[in-house]
């Protein structure tokens, strides 16, 4: 089975903190970073919501999303947690219209009237 996401990045923060304890500073600084701006594009995919959060940032009811579940988990994009709650990858849970209206009236500097 292939390696995670987190996986990865955290074995690459791991050989960074070697590479730092034998003196190499400056490959340590440069993995670290790589592993820092493939997080931050990814934020999307690595942040995980609870059923409550999704249902929060879509509209949608729980079964709405509990429907979607299964399929979203064979993706790897929806996971139960340790307790068996239902929990999904940011990046799969559709945002609010309203909210991605008003991220894009940001994101020009503008605002939203209300």
């Amino acid at each position: 089975m292939s390696e995670t996401l987190e996986q990865v990045l955290a074995d690459a923060r791991g050989e960074a903190a070697v590479l730092r304890s034998h003196g190499h500073i400056a490959q340590a600084k440069s993995l670290e970073g790589l592993a820092g701006h493939v997080a931050e594009s990814m934020r999307g995919y690595l942040t995980i919501l609870s059923e409550s959060e999704a249902m929060l940032r879509s509209g949608w009811t729980a079964g709405r999303l509990r429907s979607r579940f299964a399929e979203w988990e064979a993706q790897g994009l929806a996971m139960l947690d340790a307790r068996g709650k239902r929990r999904y990858r940011e990046i799969i849970v559709p945002a609010r219209l309203e909210r991605a209206a008003a991220r894009l009236a940001g994101a020009r500097g503008e605002r939203l009237n209300a």
